[in-house]
């Protein structure tokens, strides 16, 4: 068994690799470098975390190859389902979705993705933790505890600015659909009052100029009463559509299911309503 200590050499030195092969596949898919990482810096926790269960739990199973990697299959997708439901049910947001993939569930795992982490995790334990774990012993000293030490500050601090970005994120999110909401009020509101004047004008014909020009008078008045300011509320939209801080940016760029979704928050609350 492992010291404390090296489970937590082993969560940074695996949470590293992890989002190198993130950077790696998002790099030959697309063809452009992504921090896919939910940190700002160079890991991914959940690749980290992972491997150091599939450590604890697995390491006995090393002559096995089935059983190691139906562990490791089950072991991952378990975490992976957990981590995304957690994430959306405290942010409100997907992170990532594998909807459109076949045999998936709710989007959060799905047969091919978790085959990999299956196939992975025999392939780290039987070839790649042997060297790792002989380097986590060789820095079992001084030097070595204050170097770990200060990686898991900065790691530490990386999670509490990127937690403080998701936060601001929401409420950047809660602006938007406060401002729709006011919009698609305002905007129902006078389209009824437009549809239900016009057929009455049109069915008489005669009087159509000067029912046409009763409603608008009515329109400006009824503007007036609620106290609708159309171009301060566009003012506003636009102001939180450019308010975005740099985790904002980043986050949307690594996860495409949150950009889709404020993409399509932005393109639906994009109209004016006068338009």
């Amino acid at each position: 068994m492992y010291s404390l200590l090296e489970y937590l050499w082993f969560f940074i030195i695996y949470a590293f690799i992890g989002w190198c092969i993130e950077v790696i596949y998002h790099v030959v898919k697309s063809g452009e470098f992504v921090n896919r990482g939910f940190l700002n810096g160079s890991v991914c926790p959940i690749y980290g975390l992972g491997m150091v269960i599939i450590i604890y739990v697995l390491t006995p199973l090393k002559g096995n190859i089935f059983l190691l990697f139906l562990g490791s299959f089950l072991l991952t997708s378990a975490l992976e389902f957990l981590t995304g439901y957690i994430l959306e049910k405290i942010f409100h947001n997907k992170w990532w979705d594998y909807s459109d993939m076949p045999f998936n569930i709710k989007g959060y795992i799905c047969l091919d993705f978790s085959i990999k982490w299956g196939l992975g995790g025999v392939f780290i334990i039987n070839v790649v933790h042997s060297p790792i774990s002989k380097i986590v012993s060789l820095l079992d000293n001084l030097i070595g505890h204050v170097i770990l030490l200060l990686l898991l500050s900065l790691l530490i601090t990386d999670f509490i600015i990127t937690i403080l970005g998701i936060m601001k994120i929401k409420k950047h999110i809660y602006v938007l659909d406060e401002i729709a909401r006011k919009l698609r009020y305002y905007s129902d509101d006078i389209g009824e009052n437009i549809y239900r004047r016009t057929t009455l004008a049109l069915k008489t014909k005669e009087n159509m100029k000067y029912k046409l020009d009763e409603q608008k008078s009515e329109f400006n008045l009824m503007l007036k009463e609620k106290n609708v300011n159309f171009e301060e509320l566009k003012l506003k939209y636009e102001k939180a559509i450019s308010d975005k801080t740099f985790v904002h940016r980043r986050l949307e760029k690594a996860f495409p299911a949150m950009r889709e979704k404020l993409h399509k928050l932005n393109s639906n609350n994009s109209k004016h309503p006068k338009e």
